[in-house]
């Protein structure tokens, strides 16, 4: 017996969903290692790639390509709500806050059955915010450590380190987040299989979607806009859309050619044949100490200090010469090795001028 089935997501949707998944895996593999790029895993992972400057180059194609996808979903969304009159069924409402509680109560054993949700749970729309967020967040640092002159010519110098930052603890939790919130809900607990087939049976309808089940078998279904309102819609909406591709498309044109000083998170390391040994400088000899040569001492005999006739007036009387020229004497002392001479001599050497005694 054949199930009956029901469209979940149209192909655009599911285009979009595996173009987002191929650029973020690719920049996961790419960009976790050039945050750690001393650990083996992160060597062993640049190997493969060919090295580091080939990472960035993967990381940087692979920024492109989810830039353009978000874009691209921008314009569709818009399309479906201003055009088609679709509702933004992922925008969170007050029923998700009281799921949210429900779902609380019941995991704890205090409510009989889970609640019961419309086209998304509030889970979903967590995490679809969360992508919405993570994009945003990842593209302006991105374009920060991509081009920091430009930047810092109109921010604080401080945005740069603080971007690089941000975007690593980003990319960190948005890899974590998919490895257990995103793989728990869509792969561990149920596999979900309705993002790459588009459709759900109607048992999976009943459990995860019980209120868009109902919904379907009333036929409440929004009426599509008439083919002349529509036409009226696309009018007004075509040429905004087209204008804001191109400012994005050129923007983002721009954001890859402005510079080419991108922050890295690892230095190029340049290859070399043979690795720099410094050279080892020869000893050199050392002269001996230079004892300085005293200068030499000359000997010479001093010439005695004539005696003056006019004030003393010597006769002879040597007496007089130890009275004043004593070595122990007040007026004009002798010098001390002049002690135990005789006076006998003092006439001999101080004679008085003119050759009298």
């Amino acid at each position: 017996m054949t199930r009956k089935r029901y469209l979940r997501f149209r192909l655009s949707y599911r285009v979009q969903h595996l173009i987002m998944l191929i650029s973020f895996t690719v920049l996961a593999v790419t960009g976790l290692p050039q945050k750690y790029p001393d650990s083996g895993w992160a060597i062993a992972l640049f190997k493969v790639m060919g090295g580091i400057e080939q990472a960035r180059v993967l990381h940087h194609t692979a920024a492109v390509v989810l830039a353009l996808i978000s874009l691209y979903h921008v314009v569709d969304v818009g399309y479906q709500i201003f055009v088609l009159g679709a509702q933004p069924a992922i925008l969170p409402t007050r029923k998700d806050l009281q799921d949210f509680v429900h779902a609380l109560k019941y995991n704890l054993g205090l409510a009989n059955h889970p609640p019961l949700f419309d086209r998304y749970t509030f889970a979903e729309k967590l995490e679809y915010l969360a992508l919405v967020w993570g994009v945003l967040l990842m593209g302006v640092t991105g374009f920060i450590m991509w081009n920091p002159i430009t930047v810092t010519t109109y921010l604080p110098g401080e945005f740069v380190p603080a971007s690089k930052m941000a975007h690593g603890m980003e990319a960190i939790l948005a890899v974590l987040a998919v490895l257990t919130w995103h793989s728990y809900f869509v792969h561990i607990r149920h596999f979900n299989k309705s993002m790459f087939t588009g459709y759900l049976d109607e048992e999976e309808m009943a459990e995860e979607h019980p209120l868009e089940l109902e919904r379907l078998k009333r036929g409440d279904v929004p009426s599509p806009p008439a083919p002349e309102e529509r036409w009226r819609r696309a009018r007004v909406y075509i040429p905004i859309a087209t204008v804001f591709s191109l400012v994005m498309i050129l923007g983002t044109w721009r954001f890859l050619t402005i510079e080419q000083t991108a922050i890295t998170t690892l230095p190029t390391r340049a290859i070399v044949e043979e690795p720099y040994q410094p050279v080892a400088l020869r000893e050199l000899p050392t002269r001996p100490p230079v004892t300085p040569t005293p200068p030499p001492r000359v000997l010479t005999t001093p010439t005695p200090t004539p005696m003056p006739v006019t004030s003393h007036g010597v006769t002879g009387d040597l007496a007089r010469c130890t009275m004043c020229h004593d070595v122990t004497g007040l007026i004009a002392p002798a010098p001390l090795d002049h002690k135990g001479w005789p006076e006998s001599g003092c006439l001999d050497c101080h004679p008085a001028q003119g050759g009298k005694r």
